[in-house]
């Protein structure tokens, strides 16, 4: 009974398609499906009543999805040259920024360096230039034994900036500056007028003075005068600022490891741990 239904559907769509036989050699007017009888549109790879293939133009749909597939992978492929194309010249373009970024930066950097160094240079040769001219009328000063001349040439060169560290002679001037002022911090403490600043910076003169054993390069004869100059000052420590023993050592220990130079700030505690040193009045 089912194959009679079959039989009699196959057979309709026969009757209900079949074309004449102009059709039938016309292929513009279809194809014949082996399968049912149907005729099959032109174009059309598959029956539309049964669902069979017609195998020529199955193959000619294939070959047709096959160019339309490669035709689309040529367009992605343009788009994506074109793309590479477009990225590599957005990063040629950064490339050739960087590049010339650091170009500048390196002209800036040298440039710069030019600068200081003949910045530096005509430094150098005003200060040789100074120092030729300078350095002998302090060393016939100090010959001469005319310090209070010295000291007015030597404090005129240090104020306008120049350095005379390395003149031979510039020990015995720090050390004749500080015995100056620690004498005038004594006529003020027997005035009354010594204050907590006052007493510090007396005391780090006085210090100085005490380090002279651990100054290295400062001249024989530059040392032996020194000496003389800074003895009235020798028991100050113990008299005016009542240093222990274990204070004195604890000082020492500084001076030694800063060759001869104290530490203010030390200096600044020991009178805020001694305020006895401002209150107390200096024998008349």
């Amino acid at each position: 009974m089912q194959a009679k239904r079959i039989h009699s559907s196959s057979r309709n769509a026969r009757d209900l398609n079949r074309g004449t036989d102009s059709q039938k050699g016309n292929p513009q007017a279809g194809h014949e499906c082996a399968q049912c009888g149907a005729v099959i549109p032109p174009g059309e790879a598959k029956c539309p009543y049964c669902g069979s293939y017609y195998e020529p133009e199955a193959e000619r749909e294939y070959m047709r999805n096959l160019d339309q597939m490669r035709s689309d992978l040529d367009k992605v492929g343009n788009i994506g040259e074109e793309t590479s194309r477009t990225e590599a010249r957005r990063i040629r373009k950064r490339v050739i920024r960087i590049l010339a970024g650091i170009l500048i930066f390196s002209v800036a950097i040298y440039g710069f360096f030019l600068f200081q160094q003949n910045r530096e240079d005509r430094k150098n040769r005003e200060e040789y230039l100074w120092r030729q001219e300078t350095v002998p009328v302090l060393d016939q000063l100090y010959e001469e034994g005319n310090y209070d001349e010295l000291m007015k040439a030597y404090q005129e060169a240090m104020e306008s900036g120049h350095s005379l560290y390395s003149w031979e002679h510039n020990a015995f001037c720090e050390y004749y500056e500080a015995s100056y002022y620690a004498g005038e911090m004594l006529k003020m403490r027997e005035k009354g007028l010594f204050e907590e600043t006052d007493a510090v910076l007396l005391l780090n003169d006085e210090l100085r003075f005490r380090g002279l054993p651990f100054r290295k390069g400062i001249p024989d004869e530059d040392r032996k005068l020194i000496q003389t100059r800074i003895a009235p000052f020798e028991n100050d420590l113990v008299e005016i600022f009542h240093a222990s023993a274990e204070e004195l050592d604890a000082f020492d220990s500084i001076l030694k490891k800063n060759g001869g130079y104290p530490d203010y700030k030390a200096c600044e505690e020991f009178v805020r741990n001694h305020p006895e040193i401002l209150i107390e009045k200096p024998d008349k």
